[in-house]
Parts: C-alpha cells; structure tokens; sequence
C-alpha cells in the first residue's frame, strides 16, 4: 500500500528500471514505443515494453517508474491495473485532449532527461474504492481515478437514490443519476454535469446530482475520508454503475453502493514546463473572455 504524505513538487527517486507500454487503440503506438524504448535505454533499464492495457503484467519486473504511450484512457486503464502497487507515471499523449497525458513523445525525448536526475515532480491524487453491494449477495468492487457514475439507462425513467454519508442520510436524488468524482475527475463527467473544479491534489469528494428533479440540490464537496453509502431506492432496467466510463455492473432496485477513499494513491509525474493551471487553461479553455471577433 502506498503511504500517503503532504502532495510535494518533487519526490526523492532514482530511476533506474523503467517500465513502457502502448496503447493497441493508438496506430501511432508501435513507433511511440520503439522511439521510448531507444530514449530510455540511454538513461536507464527497460524492464518491459509491450502494446498492452494490462499494466499489471510489468509489475513483476519492480519497475522504478511506468511510460504509459496513449492518452487519458490508456492511462487510467493502467493506475486501474496497478491497483494498490502504485508506481510513478509519465503520461504520453497519442492521442486528442491528454488532459492527465501531459507530455508528447517528441517532449519526452528532447526534454525529459529530467526524470533520471534523482527527483520527480510527482503529483499524488486521491482515488476511490468503489463497491456495489447487491441485493442478490453480489459484490463487485473496482477503485476509479475520476468517478464513480449512476446512470439511470432505459427506459430512461427517473431514479431515486437515497445517499448517506458516514451513516447520516443527507439527500433522495430523483433524476437521470449520480456522480462521485474525485478532484481528478472533477474535470471530468462532474464538470460537464455542473460541478465544481477542484484542485487535483486535494482531499476531498463531490457529489453531483445528473439533472435532478428538484432544483434545491446542488453539488457538494466533503473530506475524502467520508464513506459514501449510496441506496438504489427506484431503479431502471438499464440502471448501470460506472467507473471510469467503464461498467462496473447494472444496478437494481435494493442495492447499494459504498465509495470509500482508495488505499493507495495515483502517482502522476508532471511536465515541469506546464503549470498545475496548464491543462485547464489551454486544453479545456478555463476562464478566457468571450471572442470578441
């Protein structure tokens, strides 16, 4: 399990066994990795380099440090692989936005010699754990970088969840779901819902309600130590729990669904040329002035 500590710029590490996989959705992957693997091994060991989604397979090799060559996906699907192991990644984007990708290949070949010189500009961002308890006795349990949806799905009648926190009932959402994110994902699903946007270091959880019925419910942050009990009161038949866009199982009328703060957190090596504010105000335009031409 990953001690936790104060988010610090830069982390004490020596690099010296790199791990490098790409994504098999990306066509520009292969010659991303081949051009990697070259750059690294001026600097360092590769200890494993495959086109894969399945990070959890370099772990046996003891990897200092994990190049992930696709985009955001390509890298949540990797922390999600590494489970409580986490390790430091550098995102490389071959992708469109690369929100959490914060370098290109031609960056990371000209620029990154910095990750070799015994400090990482590591940012430490707090997931969940996420476990759908169903009436039936199922349980399915997933951690999540961003988010933890409940999607109302067909035939697209309102649902009712009744939501608790730490064993306190604080609100029944009537609408089209739920959303927990994380101050990772808070740029997320939660921003496109109307959430707020939290720094990506901090402690804490928001719940925002998807098109809720009653206008009196608003989004709200709480400490990340919070447990979530979230009670599927009304359901659909296409009720589905999500994390991280990817479906965890379909919800039913009598489960529940406990979000608790992860045991580990995600390491994300930063690009020293952008600042923490970077990818807010020049990929998703935060705070620009209206276009006046």
């Amino acid at each position: 399990m990953t001690e936790r500590h104060t988010p610090s710029n830069n982390v004490a590490q020596r690099v010296q066994r790199v791990a490098i996989i790409g994504s098999p959705d990306k066509p520009a992957a292969r010659e991303a990795l081949e051009r990697a693997v070259r750059w690294v091994q001026a600097h360092a060991t590769v200890v494993c380099s495959e086109i894969t989604f399945e990070s959890q397979r370099c772990l046996a090799a003891r990897p200092d440090l994990l190049i992930v060559l696709g985009g955001d996906g390509t890298l949540i699907a990797a922390v999600h692989g590494l489970r409580e192991q986490q390790v430091p990644i550098v995102g490389v984007n071959l992708g469109k936005l690369g929100y959490l990708a914060d370098f290109t290949i031609d960056e990371l070949e000209q620029e990154g010699d910095f990750l070799f010189s015994g400090k990482l500009p590591i940012t430490r961002r707090a997931m969940i754990d996420v476990c759908l308890e169903g009436a039936d006795g199922r349980t399915c349990r997933s951690p999540a970088v961003n988010d933890c949806v409940i999607l109302a799905g067909r035939p697209f009648h309102m649902v009712q969840l009744s939501v608790a926190v730490d064993g306190d009932e604080v609100a029944v959402v009537r609408g089209d779901g739920l959303i927990v994110a994380t101050p990772s994902g808070s740029t997320a699903h939660n921003l496109a819902a109307g959430g707020p946007i939290l720094e990506p270091t901090g402690e804490a959880l928001i719940l925002t309600p998807i098109c809720p019925q009653a206008l009196t419910f608003r989004p709200v942050v709480m400490d990340a130590r919070r447990r979530i009990t979230i009670h599927l009161v009304q359901a659909n038949e296409d009720t589905t729990v999500v994390t991280d866009g990817r479906v965890l199982q379909p919800g039913h009328a009598g489960d529940r669904v406990v979000i608790t703060r992860y045991g580990a957190d995600f390491l994300l090596v930063r690009n020293p040329k952008h600042s923490e504010w970077h990818a807010l105000r020049r990929k998703l335009r935060w705070g620009e002035g209206p276009n006046m031409h």
